[in-house]
């Protein structure tokens, strides 16, 4: 009769367990033969298990029905004849099963090749496998051992049954030895209650039992801290365990193609490879995780370390049952959020080793997913194995307009509407993705026919997550240019400079200088000039212009005594708001930025230190950081050249007095018919700010007395005022309103 090829796990564990029937049979047998006794084990098992249904379940079939498969042979030499038909039978099947289109290959035929097991160890798993498949193991378990309490095999067993002399069985049981792959990866830790390595019961891990059954695609235990990723069909599983179609890869194809070579090098060759992939929230590390597996062909085990960081159980049984899944499958490991291993003092630091053993024993490939990028001390990399860095640079200006248009499009308006945001936001193509998603629910609840560029702004923003309020407090922008009391000069300055951020992508995109410029590419400004001119207005104003989120650094959470803890917080700072594209505004400056002096002592050596280190941070950020000072000259001169707007703020003459006196006050503030306002601004010469608290406390008087303002409380209040910076009204003619 023709064989034909295995196409079920079920038809290949049938034979294989009718082939462990005989091998059972045959050691009975051989007991009987050589003892010449029919029943030569101890009497009383038959008070629970007779001789008759031992021989009864030797002839069912492996689900331990009834049914019976045919009469075992009566003599030791049929036995070993039919042992040997079948194991052939076996064999060709299964070369016949691997020569098919498909080439479909059975569990136990994976497990053995990806665990690099030989014949007793495939042996003892089918042993340790009979019992969960079928419970009449149990019963011959016990009948065998003499202990009928006793329902999985042994160590001792598996010599006995599996090797055929002491010679034999000496060489097998190095293969329970704690670094072999069936006490490694394939048995739970049982060690039984005896104290010797023989009576050693052997149960398969449930995982194994589920692959080798094929009753489960993945590890369930695995389920909150590993995602799979089924590279081979394109796609992806949800938290659900439904197939989702795998994202395309818009950008950065020629890094895919670097990775994809590295991994198919590597993995050809067998050794121990580690291909890290470093950078911000959203830049589509794990989408190019993805795409390298399904490129690859292999499933994507991708474990989330943060999540791990919070488990408590402990981290280890986590990562054993990850390397045992990735080789049960014959997927590639990925470690999402590395940086949670890598530092120093992290909890999972101490768990580098147990993913360098892995490497090292599986010749595998790993990759590493993390914010920043790792010294080779801090990647679990083995001695003599290959390390691979790629770098997933922020996306252009230009890449960015494509990711908006492209996800943000549902009609013309929204995507023009979305395409401006890459003007006004920096965010990463993982970000963009999920502001496009917000924004679209916003405008589908307020039932808008199209999602417009406000629901947009609003999706962005909620993808600012920072820390930038540990060290600056947030302002809240009110006012706009109507309110910014400025001779033209200057607000055509404050313009231009609002302007070079609307038409970034005109400018770095369109015309190609983003190409051109490798750093330098932000917008710095400086407003210099006396206290009280509007300096922290304009730069409320700018925000305003730009809808972007503006923070006033806090010196005191920046400057340090300590040395190296000053441009620590710096590092922060911009780190923090390179994410979010806000506005750095520095008040006070000369604190920060004041001029470099002659080097005399190691206070010198150090305060020089920290201006060289503002300047590189303030050349690497891209986007809007404004100093303001009241001594420009007090500036260093090589950051007035990177500076690209200054604006300074002149003292207000008496028409601009006028104006800011004017637009001070409310519509709603009652005023007193004699209130003159180019009275005030031709004899109280003081800045604006000056003018607001002036205001203030007037208006504070005029409701305590129950009337409107009026000269009398303005110039009561503009003496107190003028008191805090030594100057008097002398002027006779001002008694009049007292």
């Amino acid at each position: 009769m023709k064989l034909q090829p295995y196409t079920s796990g079920l038809e290949h564990w049938s034979d294989e367990l009718r082939k462990l029937d005989l091998m059972i049979a045959f050691k009975l047998q051989c007991k009987i033969e050589l003892e010449g006794d029919e029943n030569p084990l101890d009497p009383m098992r038959g008070l629970l298990i007779t001789d008759d249904e031992v021989q009864r379940l030797l002839r069912t079939n492996g689900n331990g029905e009834a049914e019976v498969t045919g009469e075992l042979p009566s003599s030791l030499a049929g036995m070993q004849d039919e042992i040997t038909e079948l194991s052939e039978i076996i064999a060709e099947r299964l070369r016949l099963a691997e020569e098919s289109a498909d080439g479909w290959l059975p569990a136990l035929v994976l497990l053995v090749r990806r665990f690099n097991l030989n014949r007793f160890e495939q042996a003892v798993v089918v042993m340790a496998l009979a019992p969960e498949y079928s419970r009449k193991y149990e019963k011959l378990y016990g009948y065998l051992q003499d202990d009928v309490t006793n329902k999985l095999p042994t160590v001792d067993l598996a010599l006995r049954l599996l090797c055929d002399s002491e010679t034999e069985r000496y060489s097998a049981r190095s293969s329970f030895q704690a670094d072999q792959p069936l006490l490694r990866w394939l048995l739970t830790a049982d060690e039984g209650d005896g104290t010797s390595t023989l009576a050693r019961p052997l149960r398969l891990d449930g995982r194994v039992v589920s692959f080798l059954l094929e009753a489960e695609s993945c590890d369930g235990r695995l389920e909150g801290w590993v995602n799979r990723f089924d590279g081979d069909a394109a796609r992806e599983r949800d938290g659900d365990g439904e197939a989702e179609e795998l994202q395309p890869l818009l950008i950065g194809a020629s890094k895919q193609g670097e990775m994809r070579r590295f991994a198919e090098l590597h993995l050809e060759a067998g050794k121990p490879a580690v291909l890290h992939l470093y950078g911000a929230g959203g830049s589509g590390k794990q989408l190019h995780a993805k795409h390298l597996a399904a490129a690859l062909n292999r499933p994507l085990l991708l474990l989330h370390g943060d999540n791990l960081e919070a488990e408590r159980l402990k981290p280890s049984i986590v990562l054993h049952q990850l390397f045992r899944e990735a080789k049960l499958t014959d997927a590639i490991v990925g470690i999402a959020g590395g940086d949670h291993f890598m530092a120093p003092d992290g909890k999972l630091a101490m768990y580098r080793t147990v993913i360098e053993q892995w490497i090292r024993r599986s010749g595998g490939l790993l990759l590493w997913l993390s914010r920043e990028r790792a010294h080779y001390s801090e990647l679990p990399v083995p001695r003599q194995s290959v390390i691979y860095q790629v770098e997933l640079t922020p996306p252009t200006i230009e890449e960015q307009r494509m990711l908006w248009r492209i996800w943000g499009e549902e009609s013309a308006a929204a995507s023009e509407s979305a395409e401006a945001m890459a003007d006004k936001f920096r965010l990463s193509p993982g970000q963009i993705n999920r502001a496009v998603h917000e924004a679209k629910r916003l405008a589908e609840h307020e039932g808008a026919d199209y999602t417009e560029e406000m629901h947009f702004e609003r999706g962005a923003a909620v993808q600012l997550n920072h820390e930038l309020e540990k060290k600056a407090k947030k302002l809240n922008p009110r006012y706009t240019f109507e309110d910014l009391i400025l001779p033209h000069e200057h607000l055509d300055l404050l313009r231009q400079a609002c302007n070079m951020m609307k038409y970034r992508r005109d400018v770095y995109g369109t015309w190609g200088f983003d190409r051109k410029l490798s750093y330098g590419k932000g917008l710095s400004m400086m407003f210099a000039g006396p206290p009280g001119t509007g300096k922290t207005m304009a730069a409320e104003v700018a925000a305003n212009e730009l809808r972007l989120e503006a923070y006033k650094i806090d010196l005191s959470q920046v400057i340090s005594k300590y040395i190296g803890e000053t441009e620590k917080n710096l590092h922060e700072i911009f780190k923090e708001a390179q994410r979010t594209n806000a506005i750095l505004f520095f008040d006070e400056s000369d604190a920060l930025f004041g001029k470099r002096s002659e080097v005399k002592d190691a206070h010198d050596k150090y305060a020089n230190v920290e201006t060289a280190y503002l300047l590189q941070k303030m050349e690497e950020y891209e986007g809007v950081s404004i100093l303001a000072t009241n001594f420009q000259q007090n500036i260093d001169d090589a950051f007035l050249r990177r500076i690209n707007i200054v604006v300074k703020f002149p003292f207000p003459d008496a028409e601009h007095r006028e104006k800011l006196w004017r637009t001070m006050f409310p519509a709603a503030t009652p005023l007193a018919s004699d209130v003159d306002f180019a009275a005030l601004a031709a004899r109280i010469e003081v800045a604006g700010g000056n003018i607001k608290n002036i205001v203030l406390t007037a208006a504070f008087m005029a409701a305590a007395a129950g009337r409107p303002v009026g000269m009398r409380e303005l110039v009561a209040s503009a003496r107190q005022e003028l008191k805090k910076t030594g100057k008097i009204l002398v002027n006779s003619e001002w008694d009049s309103f007292f």
